[in-house]
């Protein structure tokens, strides 16, 4: 995984793994949504330090530049058709870095990527496919928060727990489907695997104090839920987080 020198001014550090850093900049979660890019040639473009932002439609097999980027970014990939498909990052010398999505038939699902340790600057999307899809790529902010003491989902996902996780904590992580099934949670310090099985489950593993974002992979059905000393009130809906820890 990637190590990023520090890119703003105001802004703190999160290890992933113990040796890779997200970063986001501090205030509330943006609000606006994604817009509708067309793609241009950026290869040889200086690389920013931002996530890219955009919203792509097509079929069939394309390379999406994007402004190239040494931000980890989240990115949300739909699929449909009956045929293969997958999802690549692409470095600024046209080399494959990262598996993003791979699979049969209708996909969707959100990941992060620009993870690679000495890789290059992301400047592209790689998509081979028979089907149609949607790729929008926006910054890890702008994640899905977890507010209460269960989330659910279905398919890759990536989430901010709010509150964040206190010492004492539980996560139970149940799962209905096949494959692997893989939970982890972050840290300003690193990370830790709160799952990791194949097919249908349900595991039982504690929290670190100060957790703040859960990832999520696995082709099924999942919930999570928290459960600890504190007071963990019902979800009420989306809201901006102004307290947002920054990165």
């Amino acid at each position: 995984m990637r190590v990023l020198p520090l890119l703003a001014t105001a802004g703190l550090v999160l290890g992933l793994a113990g040796c890779s850093t997200i970063r986001l900049p501090l205030g509330g979660r943006a609000s606006t949504a994604a817009p509708t890019v067309t793609p241009t040639v950026t290869a040889s473009a200086t690389p920013t330090h931002r996530a890219a932002v955009g919203r792509y439609r097509g079929s069939g097999d394309k390379l999406i530049p994007i402004e190239p980027t040494t931000a980890i970014g989240l990115i949300t990939i739909t699929a449909h058709g009956r045929g293969s498909f997958m999802v690549q990052s692409v470095d600024a010398s046209g080399d494959d870095v990262e598996f993003l999505a791979e699979g049969e038939g209708d996909y969707r699902g959100t990941r992060m990527y620009n993870l690679e340790d000495e890789a290059e600057p992301v400047a592209a999307m790689r998509v081979t496919a028979q089907g149609s899809w949607e790729i929008t790529l926006k910054p890890v902010e702008e994640a899905r928060v977890w507010e209460g003491p269960l989330a659910k989902g279905f398919g890759d996902d990536v989430l901010y727990l709010d509150p964040e996780a206190e010492e004492g904590e539980t996560i139970t992580s149940a799962f209905t489907g096949d494959d692997n099934f893989v939970v982890e949670g972050y840290t300003e310090d690193g990370s830790s695997l709160l799952a990791n099985e194949i097919d249908t489950c349900e595991v039982e593993e504690e929290l670190v104090d100060g957790m703040f974002l859960v990832t999520v992979e696995g082709n099924g059905t999942w919930k999570l839920r928290r459960t600890g000393p504190h007071r963990i009130q019902t979800a009420t809906g989306p809201r901006a987080r102004e307290d947002l820890i920054s990165l």
